[in-house]
């Protein structure tokens, strides 16, 4: 696999996940008070459980804890690529700490070209060929090579 292509999973990886923490938090936001009415014969005659919502709730957060613990995993050993086990090796190491931090704010962070080249001092261009140079750097060097420094 290239590494353009690995990251660009994690960078869905963590879009996906962001999404599903949203979904939950709206979920929790409906289990909420709701607003009591006064009329009359004041119901549609619906009859929706209360608990029902908790309880799907409840289910996708399960699922979501797993997600949760399966992207982290997946960027723990991203950021080691990156910066090397101990925080001082990988991409960083050997080839500079530039093209590390670009790819790791687009593709592990999720973060808009706009909102990494206002980080470094730099154009959106720059840091998208950034990530290029780096990608290309990995895959010349290899993955094993890599991990290794």
């Amino acid at each position: 696999m290239k590494a353009k292509e690995y990251f660009e999973g994690i960078r869905a990886e963590v879009v996906k996940t962001d999404k599903a923490r949203e979904m939950l938090e709206r979920m929790k936001a409906r289990e909420g008070a709701k607003a009591q009415s006064y009329q009359a014969g004041g119901g549609s005659g619906d009859f929706s459980d209360p608990m029902e919502s908790v309880s799907q709730r409840i289910d996708f957060e399960s699922k979501l804890r797993q997600r949760i613990a399966d992207a982290e995993e997946a960027l723990d050993e991203a950021c080691g690529i990156l910066y090397g086990a101990n925080g001082r090796g990988g991409l960083a190491k050997l080839k500079g700490t530039h093209y590390a931090d670009a790819i790791c704010m687009y593709y592990c962070q999720a973060e808009t070209w706009g909102e990494i080249a206002e980080i470094m001092q730099c154009s959106q261009k720059w840091c998208r060929k950034l990530c290029e140079v780096g990608f290309e750097f990995i895959d010349r060097v290899g993955w094993a090579h890599i991990k290794s420094a």
